[in-house]
Formats: structure tokens, sequence, C-alpha cells
């Protein structure tokens, strides 16, 4: 369920994206569900690199 503004804009949209309301919504709900994905990988990420204790260079990691 949407306010007044959220439907509003979200009928803007449609419009602009000559797209019908709700796959302007569907498409809006999996991007934001895509950058939520992102933030958490990002987060994980970011809390092993803290906690590497070796490093290992690009060449050794490469080698044959």
């Amino acid at each position: 369920t949407l306010d007044k503004g959220e439907m509003a804009m979200l009928a803007m949209l449609s419009r602009k994206q000559k797209k019908s309301k709700s796959a302007t919504a569907a498409s809006l709900i999996r991007e934001a569900m895509e950058l939520q994905e992102d933030i958490y990988f990002s987060k994980l990420a970011d809390e092993r690199l803290e906690t590497t204790k070796r490093w290992i260079s690009y060449e050794d990691a490469w080698k044959s």
C-alpha cells in the first residue's frame, strides 16, 4: 500500500518510462533488493578485510 505522495511518484515514473504502474513498482523493488544485496556483500567483504591475517601478492596467487 502506498500513500498519495508515493502513488503520485509511481504514476509519474510509470508515465515517463511508458510502463504500467505495477511493472514500474516491480522494477523499483528489484532494484532496491539488488542494492540491499550489494550493501550486505560490501559489509561482508569489509569484515573479511579487517580480519585477514596474511596477504598474498597478486603474482603469488596466479602462479602456475
